[in-house]
């Protein structure tokens, strides 16, 4: 029969264990990098965002790449986090514990609609779409004409270049009324993009065809929602 002093130590890692576990997470919002989502119509949109403690105060950045927009005013009180973007209206709350932030984003376009959009992020993680990538990748770098097709069928021409490295893609998207600058992965002979600097939340989906075309669908809460054919042309102008 076993000792009752042996089974002492086992039954008090358990109960360690599990007090660990129950442990309350921080209200405090952590400095640091956190990969952050919000939702589309078309699906998860990832960019990031950086905390840092700065000699003002604590400061925000939005990051896509190298593009860093930063947050206008940070609030960071006990568990909730609230930071003004760039843009009339537009805003960011969302509830702290531990590495962890969830709540909304609102941005207000120039009707004064809104777009309320679910948001979350994580401290730690720097992936954008793919979080363990292939090696195997197409390549999608290089310049390409684009033309677009809205909802009501009119027809948008653009130019798109990209640049790429192992499964990494950025680059940009341009019409004639706009400019973007984008950032996402290659995953096989899919290329997703995105892109959210505080005034406009973009997604961008799109796959080789047999003939090496980029066929996809755009979404944004500015543009809205328009299918694309891209074709590689190292000429294309708009």
């Amino acid at each position: 029969m076993p000792s009752r002093r042996l089974l002492v130590v086992p039954a008090l890692l358990v109960a360690l264990a599990v007090t660990a576990g129950c442990a309350p997470k921080s209200r405090d919002l952590q400095p640091g990098l956190y990969r952050a989502v919000v939702e589309l119509p078309g699906g998860t949109v990832p960019f990031g965002i950086d905390v840092a403690a700065e000699k003002t105060g604590i400061a925000l950045y939005l990051v896509n790449g190298e593009d860093r927009v930063r947050a206008p005013s940070v609030q960071a009180v006990p568990g909730v986090l609230t930071a003004a973007l760039p843009g009339a209206g537009n805003v960011l709350k969302a509830g702290i514990s531990g590495d962890e932030l969830d709540g909304q984003i609102t941005l207000v376009d120039a009707d004064g609609g809104k777009s309320v959009l679910p948001f979350s992020a994580k401290r730690g993680q720097d992936w954008r779409f793919v979080e363990e990538p292939r090696s195997d990748n197409a390549d999608f770098s290089g310049r390409w004409s684009i033309e677009f097709t809205d909802d009501a069928g009119e027809k948008i021409a653009g130019v798109a270049e990209f640049v790429q490295s192992f499964h990494v893609v950025t680059g940009s998207v341009r019409t004639a009324d706009r400019e973007l600058s984008l950032v996402g992965d290659a995953d096989d002979e899919e290329l997703r993009l995105s892109l959210f600097d505080g005034e406009q939340v973009v997604l961008y989906k799109g796959k080789l065809d047999e003939r090496g075309d980029l066929v996809g669908e755009r979404w944004g809460t500015a543009a809205g929602h328009a299918r694309y054919t891209a074709i590689r042309n190292p000429d294309a102008t708009l």
